[in-house]
């Protein structure tokens, strides 16, 4: 055979199945540009010398391994799809003398021209609109946009590079599918129906298992800590639960259906059940990936709106005062006493060498130590490195002793410590009795100020541990008691927190300024005194790196979210198309024996009221059910704002829902047509 007659039997292949190849190279073109945006905004440079443009960068690295992995599972699943409409085709010529290795050639040129269609289409698409992307993201994180176009080569140079391998491996994987298949199979591959899955009560079952097992670690987790490190084993047994229900639950309803005769024995009703029940699995299958997807997007879409537009509340947690400074040293030593009060004399020696007037100043120190909460019992000693795998972190706590005099003195109170009591605040909802046992000393509760914790430490909600404060006469003896705890590595377990925050009354430079004299102050002291951290911040200078952060994830979010919505738009018209060209001949013997044009359209809109609503109503149920350990991640960036996320969380589903019904009834007009 000629040189030209593959490439030209592969064009010609790709032309005649437009209805397929089409979306799909939509969707090449869709991820090779959003990918290049994203490797344009990490890697071109624009945000070098910009506040917080390390942190917003970082975001769009991560975007770039996220756009690579989703890219190629999804472009796999649906060149599988791709392979399996043509099946019927392969098979033909093979029957006419092909063998698997013209076959395979066919394959070959099929994905180079995809290949580099997607590469230039792609590539045109994301250098053309990488500038309207720079001004909206610059935007965002509210940064100075530059008015200038540039391409950035090592992008283009990365895209080519990842999407070369991945077309590599569909070609694999696609000629392996036409290699160890014979020609009947071939041919017979799109007739083949389904048989039901053996054992099916047990999958639904262990389905309902998955997936509860799933909300109940949503549900039950408190501690921010302990959501983070669960997130995704509560999400990975979601996801098996919703595939191993959507197809055991797809089977049982078609059964079901088909029993209720008044139902099954009606024009309308009997093609369309009878359709689901030769594809059950597979549909199954497919409504299942799509409740994912629509999950996927509106978790991200929820949590990064609500950090977006919840920034402030952010910052203010974790920078409650215009000026914060902090000091940290491991062990216990007599002199951090003086040393407290020699770094406080000389912030507000600083201070006045601005003109500064310190206003609500919060200046103290205190001894904190970790360890694990069980009983009104905090347990210090670990007994092994293997202990950490199996540790609650809902039990996981943070003890901060504070001498009452420094609390009076700070925040204005008259509390009075006997020796061997404890003033008792938590942070989170904590159960201690009256008395409290920390590692082999035991304190009696005289009085709790579970109210006031926010006050010490404004941050303390979000903490990744609970934090329980703890009130005592002299915080240098009780300090003393904890001495030789250690952990793996022999350091102190016990450390000593220098802690200061006021306000200026300055303008954003001046604070910034103020901050930046203490920042060199407290590193000096840091080298001088073998301090083991020491800095300084100020509100508005972290204000950058905030909305760079949180700016950053939401662009993401919605890149992300837009892949997933053109995914969620391909599957559900791969399926709609495929089911069309099955049910074909099955509406075509109806429309024979008397089934008219107006039945058919009752059958489709039927088939459609089935399985329409799903996918969308069980994802906005899986949204509901996650929501809480969600919150629980937030309230790690200091969102603790519950309304703004239900908020977000709602606006978000509404309008998911009304692009994904657009979605449905649009594609269901292809099915429509493809049938009558």
């Amino acid at each position: 055979m000629r040189a030209s007659f593959f490439p030209k039997l592969a064009a010609e292949g790709i032309r005649k199945n437009r209805r397929l190849y089409g979306p799909y190279l939509i969707t090449c073109v869709m991820m090779v540009a959003i990918y290049y945006i994203l490797s344009f905004l990490a890697y071109s440079g624009i945000m070098d010398g910009m506040a917080g443009g390390g942190t917003a960068t970082d975001m769009m690295r991560l975007g770039t391994y996220v756009v690579t992995v989703f890219s190629l599972i999804f472009l796999f699943y649906t060149q599988s799809t791709l392979i399996k409409g043509r099946k019927k085709e392969f098979g033909l010529l093979s029957v006419l003398g092909m063998n698997k290795h013209n076959l395979g050639c066919i394959i070959f040129y099929e994905t180079v021209m995809v290949w580099v269609l997607a590469l230039l289409g792609g590539l045109a698409a994301g250098i053309g609109l990488s500038k309207f992307a720079e001004l909206g993201f610059t935007r965002l994180i509210a940064v100075p946009t530059r008015y200038s176009f540039s391409i950035s080569k090592k992008s283009v140079i990365l895209t080519v590079i990842v999407f070369t391998v991945i077309f590599f491996l569909i070609y694999l994987n696609s000629a392996r599918q036409i290699r160890f298949s014979s020609p009947m199979e071939l041919i017979t591959a799109e007739k083949a129906g389904e048989k039901p899955p053996k054992s099916n009560w047990f999958v639904g079952v262990l389905g309902l298992v998955f997936l509860g097992s799933g909300y109940y670690l949503a549900l039950k987790i408190q501690q921010p800590l302990a959501a983070l490190l669960w997130f995704f084993g509560a999400a990975i047994l979601v996801i098996i639960g919703t595939y191993l229900i959507l197809v055991a639950g797809s089977v049982l309803l078609c059964r079901i259906l088909q029993k209720n005769e008044g139902y099954y024995y009606r024009a309308d009703h009997f093609v369309a059940v009878s359709s689901m029940a030769y594809r059950m699995k597979r549909n199954g299958a497919g409504l299942a990936s799509i409740c994912i997807l629509l999950t996927g997007i509106l978790v991200m879409l929820s949590s990064t709106s609500a950090l977006y537009t919840g920034a402030d509340e952010c910052l203010n947690s974790h920078y409650p005062s215009e000026i914060n400074s902090f000091a940290c040293k491991y062990g216990y030593d007599e002199e951090l006493a003086s040393l407290g009060d020699k770094l406080e004399e000389k912030t507000r020696s600083v201070a006045t060498a601005y003109g500064v007037n310190l206003t609500n100043e919060k200046t103290f120190y205190d001894y904190s130590i970790s360890g694990y909460l069980e009983d009104s019992r905090l347990d210090i000693v670990l007994n092994s490195k293997t202990n950490l795998a199996f540790i609650n972190y809902d039990k996981v706590a943070q003890i901060m002793f504070i001498d009452v005099d420094d609390y009076n003195r700070v925040f204005g109170y008259n509390e009075v410590v006997g020796p061997g009591e404890a003033i008792l605040g938590t942070s989170k909802k904590i159960e201690i009795g009256n008395v409290f046992t920390v590692g082999d000393e035991e304190f009696r509760i005289t009085k709790r100020i579970d109210d006031r914790v926010g006050e010490i430490d404004p941050s303390a909600r979000g903490s990744a541990a609970p934090g329980i404060f703890m009130i005592v006469k002299d915080v240098h003896e009780v300090a003393s008691h904890y001495t030789q705890y250690t952990d793996y590595d022999g350091e102190p377990m016990l450390a000593w927190f220098w802690n200061s925050r006021f306000d200026t009354g300055l303008d954003v430079e001046g604070q910034i300024a103020v901050a930046q004299a203490l920042d060199q102050m407290m590193k000096e002291e840091l080298d001088r005194v073998s301090l083991d951290n020491a800095y300084s911040e100020s509100h508005e200078a972290e204000r950058d790196d905030f909305v760079s952060t949180f700016g950053g994830l939401f662009f993401l979010g919605i890149l992300l979210s837009l892949i997933f919505l053109v995914s969620c738009v391909i599957i559900i018209y791969y399926k709609q198309v495929s089911e069309g060209y099955e049910d074909q001949a099955r509406f075509g013997i109806m429309q024979k024996v008397g089934m008219a044009k107006e039945d058919i359209s009752r059958s489709i809109n039927s088939q459609m009221r089935i399985v329409f609503l799903i996918p969308i109503v069980l994802a906005c149920v899986h949204l509901l059910m996650v929501l809480p350990i969600v919150h629980k991640i937030l309230m790690l960036f200091g969102l603790f704002d519950m309304v703004r996320l239900l908020v977000c969380a709602g606006v978000c589903a509404l309008l998911c829902g009304v692009f994904y019904a657009v979605c449905y009834r649009l594609t269901s007009q292809a099915y429509y047509t493809i049938v009558s």
